[in-house]
């Protein structure tokens, strides 16, 4: 039903598959305080702009000592596009159709990162860990900032999971 509502979508890909979220998006006039004029700039902004704006924020929610030190302690939200690649792909309202706007999260580019998810991997079946998407004030008229989306993973057996193809990244280089 991708497409029937405006969707807000974040795919990571990691080394081993895809974790991907959707959101649904209410309409504008829903939107709570300034975050829709927040939301709309991002939507209207190239890639550098979205670049500079869109943080994550991950919350080790349950898990081991190891995990909590390598994701962080979940106060300070990191500028995605700063530490990894992004792709957008927004696909506006047309006709009968709602709006899908994708962000990749190119997660297989960045050796931090890697490192990072090599660490949460182990230990995916322990763990529950939160995922908040901010898109960054950048002027006081913008502030306070507010949570866009955000989802939580709990015990995740990876084992479980069905297996992709082999995807070639050609053009994707590490940072």
């Amino acid at each position: 039903k991708l497409g029937d509502e405006d969707t807000f979508l974040v795919n990571f890909l990691l080394p081993f598959g895809n974790l991907v979220s959707y959101f649904t998006i209410p309409p504008l006039e829903e939107f709570p305080g300034k975050l829709r004029d927040v939301w709309q700039k991002f939507l209207k902004g190239d890639q550098q702009y979205r670049d500079a704006r869109l943080k994550l924020l991950p919350v080790v929610v349950d898990g081991p000592w190891i995990v909590r030190a390598a994701v962080g302690n979940g106060t300070a939200p990191a500028l995605l596009g700063q530490v990894i690649p992004l792709q957008y792909f927004f696909n506006e309202p047309d006709g009968n159709r709602k709006g899908v706007y994708e962000v990749d999260v190119i997660i297989t580019a960045s050796r931090i990162a890697k490192g990072i998810l090599s660490v949460v991997k182990g230990h995916t079946k322990s763990l529950s860990i939160a995922f908040a998407f901010i898109i960054e004030a950048a002027e006081q008229h913008e502030l306070p900032e507010t949570v866009l989306a955000c989802f939580q993973v709990h015990a995740l057996h990876l084992e479980d999971c069905p297996h992709l193809p082999d995807s070639d990244m050609d053009g994707v280089t590490e940072q």
